[in-house]
C-alpha cells in the first residue's frame, strides 16, 4: 500500500487555494470546480470541500448520477470539522529564506523561527492555513544563527 495523497478539508477554495498557490510558489496542477484542487510537492496534496457535495445534493433533481445511496447515508451521519486535523512539515533547503518569503507574502501569521531538540536538533517555524491546519517548515539554518543560539543556552 502507498499513500496517494493527503485531503486538507477546506471551506473556502478560492482562499484555500490562493495561500496554497503562494506558501507552494505554484499553481495547482489541476481542478475542479469548487470541489477539488490539487498540488505536487514531493507528494500530492489535495483541497477538497465537502460543502460542494452537499449543495449538489441539496439541489440535484436526480442525485443518483452523483452518488449511490451509502455515500449520501454517509454524508448524513457526518459532521465536517475544519482545521487542526493535520500537521504538514515541509523541508526547504535554506530556512532562513524561506522564512522571509513566507513573511513576505502576508498569507497569516508566522512564528519566530523555532529551535527544538527533542530526539534530535532542528529549525523550523510555523503558521496556518486559512482552515486552521498547522504547517511546520524545516531545513538548514546558517551555522551563525545556531552559534548564536548555543551562545544564548549556554550564559
Amino acid at each position: 500500500m502507498q499513500l496517494g495523497c493527503t485531503y486538507l478539508v477546506v471551506k473556502d477554495m478560492n482562499r484555500s487555494i490562493a495561500f496554497y498557490e503562494a506558501l507552494l510558489n505554484m499553481k495547482a496542477i489541476s481542478k475542479n470546480l469548487e470541489r477539488w484542487a490539487q498540488f505536487h510537492c514531493g507528494n500530492t496534496i489535495a483541497l477538497w470541500n465537502p460543502e460542494y457535495d452537499q449543495r449538489l445534493i441539496k439541489d440535484s433533481e436526480d442525485i443518483s448520477v452523483h452518488f449511490n445511496e451509502a455515500y449520501l447515508k454517509y454524508k448524513q451521519d457526518q459532521a465536517t470539522q475544519y482545521g487542526n486535523n493535520v500537521v504538514l512539515n515541509f523541508n526547504v533547503p535554506d530556512l532562513q529564506r524561506e522564512y522571509e518569503r513566507i513573511q513576505s507574502l502576508n498569507i497569516g501569521t508566522v512564528t519566530e523561527i523555532l529551535y527544538i531538540n527533542v530526539v534530535q536538533p532542528y529549525y523550523c517555524f510555523m503558521l496556518n492555513d486559512p482552515d486552521g491546519n498547522l504547517i511546520e517548515i524545516t531545513g538548514d539554518y546558517p551555522l551563525l544563527k545556531r552559534a548564536d543560539h548555543s551562545r544564548s543556552n549556554n550564559g
